[in-house]
């Protein structure tokens, strides 16, 4: 079972996805294919992706798409596994980013 989040972090998160929609929302359409197109091309191979796994994979789009991507997609397509792991990016300084698998029929029923 995961932990209740403070009210501070409750709030930190609502404005870190109010940025990354954003960012998504002013990001060409290429940007965000690509990375979508990557993320589905990833999880043919792969149990799990995180933007660790992706980043060297794509060419150069708009920052803070990739995990927007990652984030949206998680509406309906991913699911977030509870994992975290750093982040290599170096501007983010080793910054916990989420763990996402793909959205089972088995997790819809639940839902």
């Amino acid at each position: 079972m995961s932990r209740r989040l403070t009210l501070a972090e409750q709030v930190a998160g609502d404005a870190r996805d109010k940025t990354l929609a954003q960012l998504v929302r002013q990001a060409s359409d290429w940007d965000n294919k690509v990375a979508a197109q990557a993320i589905l091309i990833w999880l043919r191979d792969h149990d799990t992706v995180s933007a660790n796994d992706l980043r060297a994979e794509l060419p150069d789009i708009a920052g803070g798409v990739l995990a927007g991507t990652l984030r949206g997609m998680s509406r309906n397509y991913l699911i977030h596994t509870g994992q975290y792991v750093p982040s290599t990016a170096p501007a983010t300084k080793g910054h916990r980013i989420a763990v996402y698998r793909r959205r089972t029929d088995a997790d819809r029923a639940a839902a």
